[in-house]
């Protein structure tokens, strides 16, 4: 599975011999086989429910966009995975040394991206020096100090993020994106994805989501900040080159793989942390931006 799918236009969806069939003025056909997510971002719209399970069954999944087009729902593949009790025992009796130190690593790896991302940008690199004094845990939250630091120096010192501007716009969709590609392979792998790490809201269903997808985000700020808009709201380009960061480069130990492979293997991963069968959580290093060239 490798295409991302993004619906803009008024169209009509469903299944056609095992394809996603497309119907606008012409009619688009899509193997259900290579589709990874399909994004709904029009609400004219009609999709049909045998469409649906098939898209979760091929373990894709489909993002719901609401009328200010940022994602507002997912739906992932459920019980794709046979022992899915065992690995949810796992997840909440991992114990808590361990989990500090999982939470520890992805802190670690999370700032030394957002140095390589302000060093990409042609910024001065004053976070990565923050790394290391994260401790098990991060006690000291060195992680909100790194970002308060990192935003004002990549994005300006009048930046303040969460602001209604296309600047934050552009971020909570690209961050949105990756979030549901995490969730989708959690659910594939047999996680709970409610069951975090570090964040332990009760209200939300994708704790553990929202703590893998730390070291990825710089992908998503560098993108922001490399193409500056003046528009008022997201462009068409600007909502396709973020669904297409799932198909840019990351560095994974030793290779160079596609966000998407990238995400998928640290979920793998995860499980075998939660295992004791690794002592590393393998997780990703920020590259120049590049799409993946698929051999």
């Amino acid at each position: 599975m490798y295409q991302h799918v993004i619906i803009q236009q008024h169209a009509r969806l469903s299944e056609k011999r095992r394809q996603l069939c497309i119907e606008t003025d012409r009619e688009h056909l899509v193997p259900l086989e290579d589709v990874d997510t399909l994004t709904l971002s029009n609400h004219q719209s009609v999709i049909t429910t045998c469409l649906l399970n098939d898209l979760v069954e091929n373990g894709s999944s489909v993002i719901i966009c609401g009328r200010n087009h940022q994602p507002t729902g997912i739906l992932m593949p459920f019980g794709a995975y046979s022992r899915r009790l065992s690995l949810i025992q796992l997840q909440i009796h991992l114990p808590k040394p361990r989990q500090k130190r999982i939470w520890q690593r992805i802190v670690q790896q999370k700032i030394k991206n957002q140095g390589k991302c302000l060093s990409l940008a042609g910024k001065k690199d004053i976070v990565t020096v923050l790394a290391d004094k994260v401790h098990s845990g991060d006690d000291k939250n060195v992680e909100a100090v790194a970002a308060a630091r990192y935003f004002k120096e990549l994005f300006g010192k009048g930046f303040i993020r969460h602001d209604a501007d296309l600047a934050n716009s552009a971020l909570d969709y690209g961050y949105a994106i990756i979030r549901s590609s995490i969730a989708r392979f959690l659910a594939v792998y047999g996680f709970e994805p409610c069951l975090g790490i570090h964040h332990h809201s009760e209200t939300n269903a994708f704790n553990l989501a929202d703590d893998i997808i730390e070291p990825f985000r710089p992908v998503v700020d560098l993108y922001v900040y490399t193409h500056p808009s003046e528009d008022v709201e997201l462009s068409r380009e600007m909502k396709q080159g973020l669904v297409a960061l799932l198909r840019e480069n990351i560095q994974l130990g030793k290779e160079t793989v596609s966000m998407d492979y990238a995400i998928e293997s640290v979920v793998q991963n995860l499980i075998r942390c939660y295992r004791e069968k690794e002592e590393q959580f393998l997780l990703p290093e920020l590259l120049p931006l590049s799409p993946h060239r698929y051999e």
